[in-house]
């Protein structure tokens, strides 16, 4: 009886911790359209928005709204493959100085635009007249440099 009774108050005092991910319930293919708003997830990963982070990666907290401290910017971008007009998003933990270039796979500069401390940058940028084929944006702030794939059709 005494274990019984012993046993009813450590169920009453316990706390159920949620887990920071819970790695069946990513979904690499789930669609979110939610706007561009990155999220710093309890995993000091940042996110597009708070729909991927929980969805597409499982993220069951979110820290902060916006950029994680230790990432220094996010960036975005889409469509992709395009064909018309690229949309481009970058936002800063704080503020800072950012460079956009798109280069061929040559290393020909096709896009170049730079801004001075900045928190946010959103801009279209039309690729009506790039050739179909493979290019990299590069994105840098700082010493910071990030860059990724965009496939013109």
């Amino acid at each position: 009886m005494v274990l019984g009774f012993f046993l009813n108050q450590i169920a009453a005092n316990a706390q159920v911790v949620q887990p920071c991910k819970e790695p069946l319930r990513e979904n690499k293919y789930f669609q979110c359209f939610s706007s561009f708003y990155p999220v710093c997830g309890c995993d000091d990963v940042t996110y597009r928005n708070d729909c991927e982070s929980y969805n597409v990666y499982g993220v069951n907290i979110i820290n902060s709204i916006g950029v994680c401290k230790n990432d220094l910017f996010y960036v975005d971008f889409y469509p992709n493959p395009c064909s018309e007009n690229l949309n481009i998003s970058v936002e800063f933990f704080e503020q800072g100085n950012l460079s956009v270039q798109i280069f061929d796979t040559y290393g020909k500069l096709m896009f170049f635009s730079h801004r001075g401390m900045i928190h946010r940058y959103d801009d279209f940028i039309s690729i009506g007249g790039y050739k179909p084929g493979l290019y990299v944006i590069v994105v840098i702030s700082g010493n910071v440099m990030k860059s990724e794939k965009l496939m013109v059709k």
